[in-house]
């Protein structure tokens, strides 16, 4: 799937507050690529986010997934976001009016970025399953890896299954 499900422009608006604090070009494609590979298909499936791309789930993708995939690619983003790629190699962006934030307060922001838009993610399974049957053909709570496992302190576990007796 090569289709972004969101916009660099909508990135901007939706995940930095306002386009003036993150300028769109600032937000690559590969990235939003890298993000949906990473943190939507896993949970929605191949099927369900190229039915999304093609425009057949619109709701779905602007209500749910577009809020969720904004996050994904801020926390991409954010440990670049002070570094600069140059002749020299890479070097730290230096402003006098801002001081850099530390491994720490980074590492904190990244976890907070990931925990909400998974909780964003959370609400759009419980959307998609607590639909009618057939609502969402292309899903299949199977492959939803929310489904299969659950992270506890960076570490995945898998999750209780019902066993079959």
């Amino acid at each position: 799937m090569k289709e972004l499900l969101i916009t660099p422009q909508q990135v901007a608006g939706d995940a930095f507050r306002t386009p003036d604090m993150m300028p769109p070009q600032a937000v690559s494609e590969a990235t939003i690529l890298a993000a949906q590979q990473k943190y939507i298909v896993p949970v929605l499936g191949a099927a369900l986010c190229a039915a999304m791309a093609r425009g057949t789930r619109s709701e779905l993708l602007t209500d749910y997934v577009q809020p969720a995939l904004a996050l994904y690619v801020k926390m991409l983003m954010m440990p670049s976001l002070a570094l600069q790629t140059g002749p020299a190699g890479v070097a730290e962006l230096n402003s006098r009016n801002l001081a850099r934030a530390g491994e720490g307060k980074l590492h904190a922001a990244v976890r907070r970025l990931q925990g909400d838009a998974l909780a964003l993610m959370r609400r759009a399974t419980d959307h998609i399953e607590s639909a009618p049957v057939g609502a969402y053909p292309e899903y299949d709570p199977e492959l939803n890896i929310l489904n299969r496992c659950s992270t506890d302190g960076g570490v995945v576990l898998p999750r209780n299954r019902k066993s079959k007796k």
